[in-house]
């Protein structure tokens, strides 16, 4: 069973975000992987590293939309991006498989991390966009929207 399970519930409508989105669930979903089958720490911690570096680039991404159509709410939404991201630093800094506190915390993770900031902030974010006449399929991290 996958941590995110992904389904129509956590789409926002935004080709991009969603694109991105489920990368970060598949990524989730490694590390859940990893640690059913008692991979070692070396392991999780990488899995938890793609998790951060995928974060911050997608982070960038949606800051950078938001920028561009000018998004009423991209201060508090910017300042999620910075809590979560700082969120999952303090875990990868503290990381320990073998506490138990540290292995319940980590089940709660993406939850929070992903399908929580997905089904309020970043919804809320693509019916904005496409209100704005986003196009949710040009604008991805290929560098064209730069």
């Amino acid at each position: 069973m996958d941590w995110i399970a992904w389904d129509d519930t956590l789409d926002t409508g935004h080709a991009g975000l969603d694109s991105e989105h489920r990368e970060l669930a598949q990524l989730f979903n490694r590390l859940r992987d990893a640690l059913e089958a008692s991979a070692g720490k070396a392991a999780c911690a990488g899995l938890l590293d793609d998790i951060i570096e995928h974060s911050k680039t997608h982070f960038e991404l949606e800051q950078r939309l938001m920028a561009q159509q000018r998004y009423p709410m991209a201060e508090q939404h910017t300042a999620e991006h910075a809590m979560l991201l700082q969120q999952a630093l303090d875990y990868r800094e503290n990381f320990d498989l073998d506490s138990a506190a540290a292995r319940s915390r980590l089940k709660q993770f993406p939850e929070v991390w992903l399908a929580y900031h997905i089904l309020f902030s970043d919804k809320a974010l693509a019916v904005f966009l496409a209100r704005s006449g986003e196009n949710p399929g040009a604008r991805q991290r290929t560098g064209a929207d730069s």
